[in-house]
């Protein structure tokens, strides 16, 4: 029993690693495609293709050339972009009046030398289906291109040399973990829940923004990460909980042997 509540701690501590680590990886190839239509009407500046991909009766023609001609005057044309999944949301709603399915995204895009954020809003219910609302405003959150696991092959030996120390932490954290459930010393379970405890040191470069900070944290993953607008963002994540715990390791255990006596 007692082997078996440690595995399920030691999977629980592993699932946490991993979506400390690839949580950002979002993914929705329907929006990812409407997405995609969108930003190549709007590089062939054909305002019938966007047109007709909205949803049954939503806006005039009248109302969508108006708007158009103000989305024109944001977006400026370009051959190459890349596109990133910030956030997304779905609801379906089943009533009486018929089913429906509404998703809600926001995309960052990226050209040569703009951005852009790009709100996006698809029905689908019993009428039809298509593009429900499209927002276009210029700037979006700089892009990441190192120091991440989804960037292995940009990433430089010093970025590498932070995740593996992340990665070294778990594997340190676990270990203490193991011990403090086989030794069980006085007070192990406030000494389970420091064992799970970060120290973090935050230092964030970005062009007219430098900002330094440290804190408590909880499953933080190491970090130094590149951007595409020469900023960069390091996160030093040490487990401090587990380091004391071994420096007062004896001195624990030899309390809880005098207990015992």
């Amino acid at each position: 029993m007692k082997k078996a509540r440690i595995v399920n701690l030691i999977l629980s501590i592993l699932i946490c690693f991993i979506l400390t680590g690839c949580g950002s990886l979002l993914e929705d190839e329907q929006m990812d495609r409407q997405v995609e239509r969108l930003i190549a009407a709007l590089n062939e500046d054909d305002g019938d293709k966007i047109f007709q991909s909205l949803y049954p009766g939503v806006v005039t023609r009248e109302q969508f050339d108006e708007s158009y001609e103000g989305i024109r005057k944001i977006w400026e044309k370009s051959d190459s972009h890349t596109k990133k999944l910030n956030s997304i949301n779905t609801q379906k709603n089943y009533n009486n009046s018929g089913n429906s399915i509404v998703c809600e995204t926001q995309y960052f895009v990226y050209t040569e030398d703009k951005s852009y954020t790009i709100n996006l809003t698809y029905l689908s219910d019993d009428n039809g289906e298509g593009v429900y609302g499209f927002y276009l405003k210029p700037g979006a959150e700089p892009m990441l291109v190192s120091g991440d696991f989804t960037t292995a092959r940009e990433n430089s030996v010093l970025q590498w040399g932070v995740l593996i120390l992340g990665i070294l932490s778990y594997f340190f954290i676990i270990f203490t973990v193991v011990d403090i459930l086989r030794k069980r010393p006085r007070l192990f379970g406030l000494w389970l829940i420091a064992a799970l405890t970060f120290f973090s040191f935050y230092i964030k470069n970005m062009p007219g923004n430098f900002f330094i900070g440290a804190g408590i944290n909880w499953f933080v993953m190491s970090g130094l990460k590149g951007y595409n607008n020469d900023g960069w963002i390091l996160f030093l994540a040490i487990p401090v909980g587990a380091v004391v715990y071994w420096c007062l390791r004896r001195k624990l255990l030899a309390r809880k042997n005098q207990d015992l006596v």
